[in-house]
């Protein structure tokens, strides 16, 4: 197994999808610093992530599996995931909502795997939001179909990371965690009053 690292600072605020977040992260999210979140984009041969908290980023990395039995290789990702988790403590994980693809086992895949990470989550204590992958793209950009260059660059500069390389797994997980920091922090707010 493999984890690439690189990765830096921003965050904001908006709306989530439904999430009741409990008073101890309506507390958290409102001290300067903000709530710790954790982004990932699952892929079975690459998985990004970032943890990112107020202004400035964490940790970015690519979790890339040794293993050739796709099962094996989700239980890796997870395993991965589950000790950055640990090490980390976010109180929040944001992942993309599955969306069609043409091709269906693909789409299979990513979702056991995604079940796999859910999963792994829960049992860590970790509150989840999910978001349409036009959300990520509109938070990110302004644009809800904005192509992933586009992504890149307006996080390469929300987060100033310069001339450090990010896989696009890694720039993904960064504009999911973003968009989690920009679009839970009012709703937040509000299950407070």
């Amino acid at each position: 197994m493999k984890i690439i690292p690189p990765g830096n600072s921003a965050s904001g605020s908006y709306q989530a999808t439904g999430v009741k977040a409990p008073p101890s992260v309506v507390a958290d999210i409102s001290r300067p610093e903000g709530i710790k979140v954790i982004g990932i984009d699952p892929g079975v041969t690459a998985t990004g992530f970032a943890i990112i908290q107020g202004q400035k980023g964490i940790c970015t990395g690519t979790i890339r599996p040794k293993k050739a039995d796709s099962y094996k290789k989700i239980e890796e990702i997870c395993s991965t995931i589950e000790k950055i988790v640990r090490q980390h403590h976010p109180g929040l994980a944001a992942l993309e909502k599955a969306f069609h693809h043409k091709n269906v086992a693909s789409l299979v895949r990513i979702s056991e795997l995604r079940g796999a990470i859910i999963h792994t989550l829960i049992k860590t204590g970790t509150e989840i939001v999910e978001y349409m992958p036009t959300h990520v793209k509109l938070t990110a950009t302004g644009n809800g179909r904005a192509s992933k260059v586009q992504v890149r660059y307006f996080i390469e500069r929300i987060f100033r990371t310069g001339d450090k390389p990010m896989s696009h797994h890694a720039v993904d997980a960064l504009a999911i965690a973003y968009t989690a920091c920009r679009r839970t922090r009012p709703q937040l707010e509000r299950a407070d009053d």
